[in-house]
């Protein structure tokens, strides 16, 4: 492994005062060579920090004296020195496996490193891991840690993750709970595989088989239009989000007074197809899933409430549009329907279509830029154009890119109107209409 090299030094901070520069590699800090961010933050929290630096073709000796423990101030361009850790499994539900061809390939990774759990809250099915992993987890107290487990049967579990042969992670899993690892648990719903009985049971064993699970996230699988020669499988519908709300919501009432909160948890996405009304904010706990699209909605429609009780009188002959997926809309025009009972407006909200992805994709996050301008283009013809023409962030990577590689920039050069990216929240949605 090549020695990670420092991206950017912090002005004024302790590495600047001891002459470390970008570009310099980090041989090793405190006697130990560096495998990721974690390593480092670990090195970087003692009192004295000691560093072997390579520059040019000089090793360096670096000593840092750091009594009061502040920031190094070392900036790396990555969080892992020793590479990504990937997926080596063919889960049946895969959505990597069901992108669309020609994105650009980083999008096409399929990362299932622990390291990337810690620090992000991504979702890892603990498939590629080893003793020493959990070793390093534990000894490291590397928690919390988000897991992808689908359902605890191991003849199911291995079927559902297309392996040829169990793994260990059911007994990973066991391990660090039982040492004080903190778990929040996914699992990815598919109609007549992992659903009714398999789920009471899955649910159950985690309740009671384990220590530390801290939540349990029930999401629908994700379909898009590009399945062919996969696994076949169906969309959950109307009728089935309705008995798998009721069924979901017992669990909520059994384990409130015997974990102190509702502990299992779904994704908006039910209630929303199922045309209930989402629970309240209370409901979601302290929102230990809401990265998962679980507690999004209700947290939005409770902010943007707060919010509009500072919004002053906006310009009614100004004309907005704000860009969403269709799974959405229902919840911002509701919004916006509350917000036009008190305040004069003139906001249309354009549900898009996702045809970049097909099938069942109706999530905003998921919108391609062709999408957005076919569908803002056919509402043109049609009806008054807008003044401005609202995009979610939520539409764009932190290269300022959609999944096609649209930027903001291309649309409103396609469709010929002002475009504003604005904050997803519900708090960012109401400062928007005050600007």
């Amino acid at each position: 492994m090549a020695p990670p090299e420092i991206y950017k030094i912090k002005k004024g901070s302790l590495a600047e005062k001891h002459d470390l520069r970008a570009g310099d590699a980090i041989l090793s800090m405190n006697g130990k060579p560096l495998r990721d961010i974690l390593d480092f933050e670990m090195a970087a929290s003692e009192s004295e920090v000691t560093l072997m630096v390579l520059r040019s073709c000089c090793i360096l000796k670096i000593v840092i004296e750091n009594p009061s423990y502040e920031s190094l101030g070392i900036v790396f361009d990555t969080s892992l020195f020793d590479g990504i850790k990937t997926c080596a499994n063919k889960c049946v539900f895969c959505f990597i496996d069901q992108l669309p061809p020609g994105m650009r390939r980083d999008v096409y990774v399929k990362d299932d490193d622990y390291r990337l759990s810690f620090l992000y809250g991504n979702f890892v099915t603990l498939t590629n891991m080893g003793s020493e992993d959990v070793e390093r987890i534990i000894g490291d107290r590397i928690s919390p840690l988000y897991i992808s487990l689908h359902a605890t049967d191991p003849a199911l579990r291995t079927h559902m993750l297309g392996r040829k042969k169990g793994d260990d992670s059911l007994g990973h899993l066991k391990r660090m709970t039982e040492a004080g690892i903190e778990v929040h648990i996914q699992i990815v719903l598919c109609p007549g595989l992992n659903d009714g009985e398999v789920l009471a049971k899955t649910v159950d064993d985690l309740a009671y088989g384990y220590n530390n699970i801290e939540s349990v996230g029930i999401v629908p699988v994700g379909l898009t239009g590009h399945r062919e020669g996969l696994y076949e499988l169906s969309a959950f519908s109307r009728q089935d989000a309705i008995a798998l709300i009721e069924e979901v919501s017992a669990w909520q009432r059994k384990f409130e007074p015997e974990k102190g909160r509702a502990w299992v948890y779904l994704a908006d996405e039910f209630y929303i197809s199922a045309g209930d009304d989402l629970p309240p904010l209370e409901h979601y706990d302290d929102l230990p899933q809401i990265e998962n699209g679980i507690g999004l909605s209700r947290l939005f429609i409770d902010e943007a409430r707060t919010a509009m009780e500072g919004l002053k009188q906006t310009q009614p002959e100004q004309k907005l549009a704000v860009v969403t997926g269709t799974l959405f809309a229902p919840v911002l025009r509701r919004v916006i329907e509350e917000l036009e009972r008190t305040h004069k407006l003139n906001i249309e909200v354009i549900a898009v279509d996702n045809l970049f992805f097909g099938g069942y994709v109706n999530v905003t996050g998921l919108l391609a830029g062709s999408d957005i301008v076919a569908a803002v283009g056919a509402r043109l013809k049609e009806h008054e154009r807008p003044d401005l023409l609202y995009l979610p962030d939520v539409l764009l990577n932190a290269d300022g890119l959609m999944l096609d590689d649209s930027t903001p920039e291309t649309v409103a050069e396609k469709l010929g109107l002002s475009v504003k990216v604005i904050e997803s929240s519900g708090t960012g949605f109401i400062s928007s209409l005050a600007e």
